[in-house]
This record gives structure tokens, C-alpha cells and sequence, in this order.
């Protein structure tokens, strides 16, 4: 779960609680002089009561670093 203030997505009122299920980090977006990111997910209410799904533009500077892929493992 995430909570975007509403300068750091695209369009929209008041924060955003979003439960993030996909991020696009290999097409970053530029718009308005800084580099953005679609980001889709349900969103939840201040309950934590799940919404409808939404996809939008986030800072990328607001998202958490993704993960670090894991290579298998080989054997000797």
C-alpha cells in the first residue's frame, strides 16, 4: 500500500492509497519537467476498504527502488 500525495500523481483530488499491483520502471514518462512512472493498482478508502482499479502517473521519485532481481542459482 502506498499513499501519493496529490502533487505526486496525475490527475486527481486529495491523496491517493493505492495498492500497487504493476509498475511500468522500464518506460518512464517525462511530463511537466519530471520523470514519472504508470503505476496501476486498486485503489483503497481511509478504511482500507478496496476501490475500484486505477492507473496512473506517478513522480518517480516518490516510488520505493524496486526490488533487485535474483539470478538462479547454479550448481557446480
Amino acid at each position: 500500500m502506498h499513499v501519493f500525495a496529490e502533487t505526486d500523481y496525475c490527475y486527481g483530488q486529495g491523496p491517493l492509497i493505492l495498492k500497487v499491483d504493476r509498475v511500468e520502471w522500464a518506460r518512464p514518462v517525462p511530463h511537466e519537467g519530471d520523470t514519472w512512472l504508470e503505476v496501476e493498482g486498486v485503489v483503497l478508502d481511509p478504511a482500507g476498504r478496496e476501490g475500484a482499479r486505477r492507473q496512473v502517473l506517478v513522480r518517480a521519485q516518490r516510488m520505493p527502488v524496486p526490488p533487485a532481481r535474483k539470478r538462479p542459482r547454479l550448481r557446480p
